[in-house]
């Protein structure tokens, strides 16, 4: 719930609706799963909530239901066609900017992935920022708001949104029954809470799981069968860039995993079904060996940003490790 996730905004902004102080236009910015567009969507029902009380929308009335399910007409919500946001969606914005408001005197406008704008699209937009005409909010999401226009920027209101705290993530992720040991490696892999419930819902990322332990438990044994198992088990897992790039993070886990527990650091272990395990080896290794370690594979996820062969990344960083761990 917004309320929860982003309490000092959504009271923030719950007072500028009791006192008619919305800004023209606000930036939202933060990584997926913060809340973004649920806080837009809060604020526009806050406004023509039927049953507001001190700015805050009940979230049971007509009103409040249908702007939920984007059903409301003077709320007017833009996402990339494709790759992009081009500018015949902006067009289409700014001429709905220039008509009253249909179920009240406001109009509120969301752009989703803000960054995503084409030129054209951007300059457009700029000149209804630079100009603004009639009743209206306009709310600007991002995940990246170095990738927008400065111009752009500098004409709104912009509200870094912070993620979750490691336990409030695991805390949520357990309250949707995601199994504890489970919970631990979806709150350390990703800020999003939306990502991570996800991914546990996703059958091949725990077949993963399965098979980039079994992996990591050759290189702990130094068992040269890592080697073999990147092309015989977790070649299957080598889809696309995004599962690729899931890979590395795992094992950046569970290296940094081995460097947490070294330095007796348990509250944070991602893999704890596996932490007896983890404790042992770490127990034989020095603090340098567990720093390496955690260095080499951060080394390997710049390689996987700049089209190098995964399975050479993989089968490099096996030998890599082993050597690291047990040389």
């Amino acid at each position: 719930m917004i309320t929860e996730l982003q309490p000092r905004l959504t009271n923030h902004f719950a007072e500028l609706i009791k006192a008619n102080k919305l800004s023209h236009a606000y930036l939202l910015a933060g990584p997926a799963g913060v809340g973004k567009k649920e806080l837009a969507l809060w604020v526009a029902q806050g406004i023509f909530c039927l049953h507001s009380q001190d700015g805050a929308p009940c979230r049971q009335c007509n009103n409040c239901q249908r702007i939920a399910q984007h059903e409301f007409s003077d709320v007017v919500e833009i996402a990339p066609d494709g790759n992009t946001i081009k500018v015949d969606q902006i067009r289409f914005l700014k001429a709905e900017f220039t008509k009253s408001g249909f179920e009240g005197r406001k109009k509120i406008f969301i752009i989703e992935d803000a960054e995503k704008m084409t030129a054209n699209a951007a300059n457009s937009l700029l000149k209804f920022l630079e100009e603004p005409s009639g009743d209206v909010s306009a709310f600007l999401l991002t995940q990246n708001a170095n990738l927008m226009l400065p111009t752009i920027i500098s004409r709104c209101q912009v509200f870094e949104l912070t993620a979750l705290a490691f336990e409030s993530r695991l805390e949520a992720l357990t309250a949707q029954n995601v199994p504890t040991a489970r919970a631990h490696i979806l709150a350390s892999l990703t800020d999003s809470l939306e990502q991570g419930l996800a991914l546990a819902e996703d059958e091949s990322f725990n077949e993963l799981l399965v098979d980039i332990w079994d992996w990591f438990k050759f290189i702990m044994n130094n068992d040269l069968r890592a080697f073999v198992n990147v092309s015989t088990q977790l070649k299957r897992h080598f889809t696309d860039k995004k599962r690729q790039a899931e890979i590395l993070d795992l094992i950046v886990l569970l290296t940094r995993d081995v460097m947490l527990l070294k330095f007796d650091e348990q509250t944070q272990v991602a893999f704890m079904a596996h932490q007896d395990e983890l404790v042992a080896f770490a127990n034989k290794l020095n603090t340098k060996r567990v720093c390496q370690a955690v260095e080499l594979v951060l080394a390997a996820r710049k390689l996987q940003a700049v089209n190098v062969s995964f399975q050479n990344i993989l089968e490099t960083l096996t030998l890599e490790l082993t050597s690291c761990y047990h040389e």
